[in-house]
């Protein structure tokens, strides 16, 4: 079959998330024999990328990759953000995808193509709902930059971080631009319910990310640190965790870059106990997992999966996460971690790990077990499915 997967973000120009998520799909879906073309925005990373440096990750070279550029750079994913279509990239895109794929899979499009571009009726169209882009301008319902978002209020939040108004939101373009897709798929239950609540008509399947199988690094002979891995922004919540390594006998690593480091890094500046390693790359990844006691996701805003946990897993360390979005999810169904909902739960289980040598291990290998669950079998088997089952539409109709 012949796929074309669409994103904003992919290697090396990317964040990690979906980028790597897309990789990933994109090499099992080649292995598997498929034709696969994966498009991409590069202007988009440059525009947002704030020095932060591009990350390589390892993509089968049967995977034909098209890197989109435009004359205008920045200005291009500026206006396909404001107007809601592909404007000065709209000829290269529909180029692409005019070459007759079976599958064309939309991801993270915001900036490469804006709802406008799922108009494009060829082929089985899919689109994983990576973030709430969809029901959200800032694609976090991470209300001002401060917390979960209750209640909307889009145009001061917009402004909170300094983006551009969309006006196509008050018009008809989202609605009738949902209705091109002929499945929606969520990567957990959480992201699901919140679509059905949305009030956009969207009833997704729910397919959970993979990690393909890898070797699992030797550990350090004694799992030392705690460990912090992605993006160092406000709503991931590095700094809710910062004042358990004050005054502690206690280390922790932070793996990561983005626009809070500069100020956290300031924070810390009397810690010799934290470490900022700054952006690390992928390949390099699985043994800082491996050395460390437990990896820490403290995200205070709606994750909607947290592929890090399985990152971790994979080499046997467990994970401390927030209990919000859909990270209990995973937690809960690969046994391999501990959840917290306050400061005091949080402090409490730090003081366990710190006093129970037997319990990161314990746990890594019960969540190393559980793993089995988001291999890429499970999730071909149900990716196919689905377009079976679109095909058999089509067929009928």
């Amino acid at each position: 079959m012949k796929f074309c997967l669409v994103t904003t973000f992919f290697p090396p120009y990317h964040f990690g998330g979906d980028a790597i998520v897309v990789g990933h799909l994109a090499n099992v879906l080649a292995d598997a024999g498929h034709h696969v073309q994966v498009v991409h925005c590069a202007d988009s990373f440059r525009l947002l990328s704030n020095d932060v440096p591009p990350s390589p990750f390892a993509v089968d070279p049967r995977v034909n990759i098209r890197t989109l550029h435009s004359p205008w750079r920045a200005l291009s994913p500026i206006l396909t953000f404001a107007y809601g279509k592909p404007v000065l990239k709209k000829p290269a895109l529909e180029q692409v995808l005019s070459e007759g794929f079976d599958v064309i899979h939309w991801h993270n499009i915001s900036l490469v193509a804006g709802p406008g571009g799922l108009h494009h009726r060829r082929g089985i169209r899919l689109c994983t709902l990576h973030d709430y882009w969809l029901m959200c301008p800032t694609s976090l319902l991470f209300k001002n930059n401060r917390s979960v978002c209750d209640k909307p209020t889009c145009f001061s939040c917009s402004l909170a971080y300094r983006r551009p108004p969309q006006l196509w939101r008050r018009g008809r373009l989202l609605e009738r631009s949902i209705q091109q897709i002929d499945r929606y798929l969520a990567p957990s239950l959480f992201v699901r319910d919140k679509f059905r609540e949305s009030g956009l008509g969207i009833d997704p399947t729910v397919i959970p990310h993979f990690l393909p199988e890898t070797a699992v690094s030797p550990a350090r002979s004694s799992r030392s640190y705690y460990l912090f891995v992605g993006r160092i922004e406000k709503h991931k919540g590095l700094h809710t965790v910062l004042p358990f390594f004050r005054g502690e006998d206690r280390e922790l690593v932070v793996a990561g870059a983005g626009t809070a480091e500069p100020e956290l890094r300031n924070l810390c500046r009397d810690l010799p106990n934290v470490r900022f390693l700054g952006r690390v790359r992928y390949a390099d990844l699985p043994p800082l997992y491996a050395g460390a006691k437990a990896t820490l996701i403290p995200s205070i805003s709606l994750e909607t999966f947290g592929l890090t946990a399985l990152e971790s897993l994979a080499q046997c360390t467990p994970v401390i996460a927030h209990k919000i979005g859909a990270l209990p999810e995973t937690i809960t169904r690969t046994g391999g971690g501990l959840l917290y909902s306050n400061p005091a739960e949080l402090g409490n289980i730090l003081e366990r790990f710190d006093a129970e040598a037997g319990l990161s291990k314990e746990l890594g290998e019960r969540g190393y077990s559980g793993l089995h669950a988001y291999r890429p079998e499970p999730f071909l088997n149900q990716y196919f499915q689905v377009i079976e089952e679109e095909r058999r539409k089509k067929r009928a109709t």
